[in-house]
């Protein structure tokens, strides 16, 4: 089955203080966006990626990138506010195709590896939702709306997500066909609508790893440049 990898990168990210979107900062000279683009573009096992840009990005992604270098980039999206309305965007695109592997991955997660992607395309071969996860470190409480302790949920249950996240294309078309449909629904994640309205759909939880965070503050930039560093001088 066809293997799709689709970059959210329409955020606009601006709380690491910078002018331009987090996934456009430079490091080492080349944007954090090609960074996670190499990631997929490595793996033989992806045969095709797609990227989600905001409309003030949509089509200059050759701007940025030498697009020679990534053959695997078949089309730029133009995406919305929301990350549910790049998703949507995404599925539009692929409204043609009945059935693909299709992976959502966050353009600001660049350190994502090859191993994790492995592991979520394995799981797809028996599962129709895969959800990238670590346990947390952190001790997990719920809170009502007086903001006092309501649960303590056990820590040994309770995982982070990360992306990507993958599923059978037929599965998350109908997910979100189905929340469209629910004016009451905040979309969150992929996961979680698959979750909420095709609730017979298992998804099956893979490791992530810690390197595969978020870049959301200055620090997390300063960590990222530190880690390339590193890599550079081994």
């Amino acid at each position: 089955m066809k293997k799709i990898v689709v970059i959210l990168a329409a955020g606009l990210g601006k709380r690491v203080g910078e002018d331009l979107p987090k996934q456009w900062i430079l490091i080492h000279g080349k944007p954090i966006i090609e960074y996670t683009i190499a990631v997929f573009h490595a793996n033989p096992q992806i045969d095709e990626i797609s990227v989600v840009l905001s409309p003030d990005f949509a089509g200059k992604l050759g701007d940025y990138i030498d697009l020679e270098q990534y053959p695997k980039i078949k089309a730029q999206i133009e995406g919305g506010k929301e990350r549910y309305e790049s998703t949507l965007a995404a599925l539009n695109y692929y409204k043609d195709v009945s059935e693909a592997h299709i992976l959502f991955h966050d353009a600001a997660r660049p350190l994502i590896t090859t191993e994790v992607v492995s592991r979520v395309l394995s799981a797809l071969q028996d599962y129709k939702a895969v959800l990238t996860a670590i346990p947390s470190a952190d001790t997990i409480v719920e809170v009502d709306s007086n903001k006092e302790v309501a649960h303590y949920p056990n820590r040994s249950e309770v995982y982070r997500a990360q992306t990507p996240q993958g599923f059978h294309l037929s599965v998350i078309r109908e997910a979100f066909r189905l929340a469209l449909l629910d004016s009451q629904k905040k979309v969150t994640d992929d996961c979680s609508l698959v979750h909420y309205y095709l609730p017979q759909i298992p998804i099956k939880v893979v490791e992530g790893a810690s390197e595969n965070f978020k870049i959301t503050y200055p620090e997390d930039i300063v960590f990222f440049e530190d880690y390339i560093t590193k890599q550079g001088n081994q």
